[in-house]
């Protein structure tokens, strides 16, 4: 792999500064869904770029809180209407790029490029938001034979300082029906840290050009 022999050791260094501000996954603020990172974050007039875009269900996640952006796609599914098929052929910036359940499909080496050149399409006040499964969640990382490389919450924000970014914010989620909900969250919050692991889906993270 192209320079990971040399950038491992920055890769370590910045994996324990983001494991002394979160010392455990179960330290990192439970959100229901991605929905209200969106809320927070985005603003009406940005210009939005979804890379992995999918089904464009983003889309319709941020039209539905009201929100009035420029929303483009990008996916390699040529069965579905995207603006983009290759990140290369993306000549503008953004205001916020996003990048949900995708990094986890590729190699170390590949998640690095993609986010050295990601960073190139965001403007210089813009912010990536991204998700991975939580590998504390064996199942959410297993279940899919496609994934590639599983990335711990520190070594995922190690991962983006390498590459030209800062944390902004840090988080897990969590859904479920309610009684399920109070019963991991709140009556069996304990067993889970015993035996570490944990219910959260997915880790997300907000992160700025450094």
């Amino acid at each position: 792999m192209k320079n990971m022999d040399i950038e491992w050791s920055r890769l370590f260094q910045e994996r324990e500064k983001i494991h002394n501000r979160y010392k455990e996954v179960w330290d990192i603020p439970l959100i229901k869904r991605r929905k209200q990172i969106l809320k927070r974050f985005l603003k009406n007039g940005m210009s939005i770029l979804d890379v992995g875009a999918g089904m464009k269900g983003i889309k319709e996640e941020i039209e539905q809180l009201g929100i009035q952006i420029d929303y483009k796609s990008m996916d390699i599914d040529r069965s579905i209407d995207h603006d983009f098929y290759d990140i290369h052929d993306i000549h503008e910036s953004f205001d916020c790029i996003m990048l949900f359940e995708v990094i986890e499909h590729l190699s170390l080496q590949e998640g690095l490029d993609l986010l050295k050149t990601l960073r190139e399409r965001m403007k210089d006040t813009g912010i990536l938001i991204l998700s991975t499964p939580n590998i504390f969640n064996p199942s959410r990382f297993m279940r899919d034979v496609t994934h590639r490389t599983f990335y711990a919450y520190d070594e995922l924000c190690g991962l983006l300082t390498l590459a030209g970014y800062a944390t902004v914010e840090l988080y897990r989620s969590y859904n479920d029906a309610l009684h399920r909900y109070i019963v991991k969250v709140y009556l069996l919050n304990f067993l889970f840290r015993i035996l570490g692991i944990d219910y959260g889906y997915s880790i997300f993270v907000v992160a700025a050009k450094a």
